[in-house]
């Protein structure tokens, strides 16, 4: 038994203990292994091309394979300093391998070594359970807190995704961190482990997705994205500071504390995906509800992690830690899956009381884990161990540093920017950007970002962003490419609050303003729609749109409904552009709708009416369209690219100075 019992003084961790390097460690990989979950999101997003079954089936395997990764590590061998040593060195050639290839090969060693990377946070977490549970949950907790401060500093677009020097550069120096504290650790001697470990899964799964995503506190929330730092920083110290103070004696508390931490957990998931209104942007007072929210939902999740893991240790065996391994796998998998399944198979109840129900099977394993060690034959079996700040100081000091300079890069510049155009007249573009999944797949920003600026672009309308979507890779698309193009955006959001519309523009064209968000009719769905409208003071005031409609064949009958209220809560007058997927191909009724309003078609008035606009590898069908009225259109070409599923449509637009809005 490795806690202490009530009156014990918690271990001070020396500087040069074994145990101090091994918390380090474990707080490395944790880091590792968030990124490469985030990054399997685009993978197994890929399989969603041959079929919902598909996708599960490439989900299921891949994350229910670290017990197989567990038998070959630990199988005729003590849990020590070598399979501590082994584990790390295979997970960096995992690594490395995932950032240097390309192209198919790339796939299944991206699968396998996610798989790889949950099997070694189970194993170190074995490790330092000899600790105490808290330090288990302080090395997983800052790992994750580690990992979401460097992809804040990387403004969110992971570095597996980067083939330049910076990517390569965080890659490695987390490896190289990695592999010296292994080292360290070659001569560490085995130890027996606590059972419970598979609730790691759950736990990671549910930081990944909310408490340790920037892009998501700043979406979910609606604050920019630097200030989802300050979410970040108040969590990780709130969560270390809890971690840090005295746990109070089971004996001495009533039996009714025992569902005080599940009732907290709880609120906190429904104050996270409850409050915000849809698709408006939330106000205010709602905006501070889900930050505080997310603080508690991370530091109430945490605790219960580290009070469900102060148990007794036992010597376990490979085939048991193995099986640990596999459910931590399926237990991180499976919400994610079942939350994003959602948009392609409705579910029978709202799909976001998966993430509460994850928080509260983590709480409730707090409280069993709190009942069981009550009074038993007239003594206390077991109570937690704080663990001294002292001891969580490298992964605070990381995240602190981290999250500040990352904070100082993702803030608006302001940058009104210079443009050599007519007044009147600008180049437009409209592209749906599956959420950032490329035809590899890939997450590929930069050349995103390489392709607009080529164009020529200075008002962009976008379709399927993504804001901290785990099957987009976790990046929040609209910050990034408004930042990287010297633009500002304004987002609606649709599926949710991580995926929708948005319009970006140049400063230099004036201000958006009368920003509205509408909502479309779900219909037949299997997925909310809405559009974004937003007035640019141009020479000429010019209303712009950005929409996206249903997207199965059949549902015309939704299409023509979704365009019916957007048409009555835009209506067409003054200088108008709509653009976006329409998912409606030439000659449908959804074109002659808009025709039939006054819009006149881009492409078919000044460019090729014949040229596809998806898929993009072998684009045949037209289903991305910009309208106008009382516009001229010229130059309208479809670009060839494939950072999306989509080609992207531009044209100059041409405003009439004798129209007003």
């Amino acid at each position: 038994m490795t806690d202490d019992t009530p009156g014990t003084r918690a271990p001070q961790l020396p500087a040069r203990s074994p145990d101090r390097v091994l918390l380090a460690l474990l707080v490395v990989v944790t880091a590792v292994a968030a990124e490469l979950v985030r990054m399997s999101g685009p993978f197994i997003d890929a399989a969603f091309t041959s079929g919902v079954v598909t996708a599960a089936l490439t989900a299921v395997i891949t994350y229910a394979a670290p017990g197989l990764f567990v038998l070959a590590l630990c199988t005729r061998r003590p849990l020590d300093g070598r399979v501590v040593l082994l584990t790390v060195g295979a997970l960096t050639v995992g690594r490395i391998a995932t950032q240097g290839l390309t192209g198919t090969a790339r796939y299944g060693v991206v699968l396998a070594t996610v798989a790889l990377a949950v099997a070694s946070v189970v194993v170190l977490a074995a490790a330092v359970a000899r600790i105490s549970g808290r330090a288990v949950a302080a090395g997983v907790g800052g790992g994750l807190a580690v990992s979401a401060a460097i992809n804040l500093t990387l403004r969110t677009w992971d570095a597996g995704w980067r083939s330049g020097v910076l990517g390569w550069g965080v890659t490695l120096a987390l490896l190289v961190v990695a592999l010296v504290l292994a080292w360290r650790l070659r001569a560490l001697p085995s130890a027996p482990a606590v059972r419970g470990l598979w609730l790691l899964g759950p736990y990671l799964g549910l930081a990944v997705m909310t408490f340790a995503n920037p892009a998501f506190i700043a979406s979910q929330s609606g604050l920019p994205l630097w200030l989802s730092g300050v979410v970040l920083l108040v969590a990780a110290l709130g969560t270390a500071t809890l971690l840090a103070l005295p746990a109070p004696n089971p004996a001495r508390l009533p039996a009714w504390t025992d569902a005080i931490v599940v009732v907290i957990a709880a609120g906190a998931g429904a104050g996270v995906f409850f409050t915000t209104g849809w698709p408006q942007d939330p106000g205010r007072a709602t905006t501070v509800l889900v930050a505080v929210s997310i603080v508690v939902l991370a530091g109430s999740t945490t605790i219960a992690l580290a009070q469900a893991l102060t148990r007794p240790t036992h010597r376990q065996r490979a085939p048991r830690l193995a099986g640990a391994a596999t459910c931590a796998g399926l237990g991180l998998i499976l919400p994610l899956l079942v939350y994003q399944l959602d948009y392609a198979v409705p579910l029978p109840v709202p799909h976001t009381l998966v993430p509460v129900a994850v928080a509260v099977l983590i709480a409730g394993m707090s409280m069993r884990a709190r009942m069981r060690a009550r009074i038993f034959d007239g003594e206390v079996v077991l109570t937690a161990t704080p663990l001294p700040l002292a001891a969580q100081a490298p992964a605070l000091v990381a995240t602190c540093l981290l999250a500040l300079v990352g904070m100082t890069l993702v803030v608006p510049t302001g940058s009104p920017g210079t443009t050599d155009r007519l007044a009147g007249e600008f180049r437009m573009l409209s592209w749906n950007l599956h959420y950032g999944v490329s035809a590899e797949p890939s997450v590929e920003l930069a050349q995103m970002a390489a392709v607009i600026r080529d164009s020529g672009a200075e008002v962009v309308t976008f379709q399927e962003v993504s804001r901290g979507w785990i099957m987009g890779g976790g990046a929040d698309m609209a910050t990034y490419l408004a930042q990287d193009l010297d633009m500002e955006f304004v987002f609606a959001p649709a599926a949710d609050r991580q995926f929708g519309n948005a319009i970006l523009w140049k400063a230099s064209l004036g201000d958006l303003v009368d920003v509205e968000r509408t909502g479309l009719p779900f219909g037949e769905g299997p997925q909310r729609r809405s559009a974004i409208s937003g007035t640019l003071t141009e020479a000429v005031p010019v209303r712009i749109t950005s929409v996206h409609l249903q997207h199965r064949a059949e549902n015309t009958p939704t299409r023509i409904a979704q365009l019916d209220v957007l048409l009555t809560a835009q209506p067409v007058t003054g200088a108008y552009l709509l653009a976006g997927d329409l998912n409606a191909e030439p000659g449908w009724p959804e074109p002659h709708m808009l025709a039939s309003a006054g819009l006149t078609s881009a492409q078919d008035a000044a460019g090729a009416p014949g040229a596809p606009t998806f898929p993009s590898l072998l684009p045949y069908q037209r289903i991305d369209w910009i309208f106008g009225a009382n516009v001229t259109f010229s130059d309208v070409e479809v670009l060839s690219t494939q950072q999306s599923d989509h080609l992207p449509l531009a044209a100059t637009v041409t405003l009439d100075p004798a129209t007003t809005p």
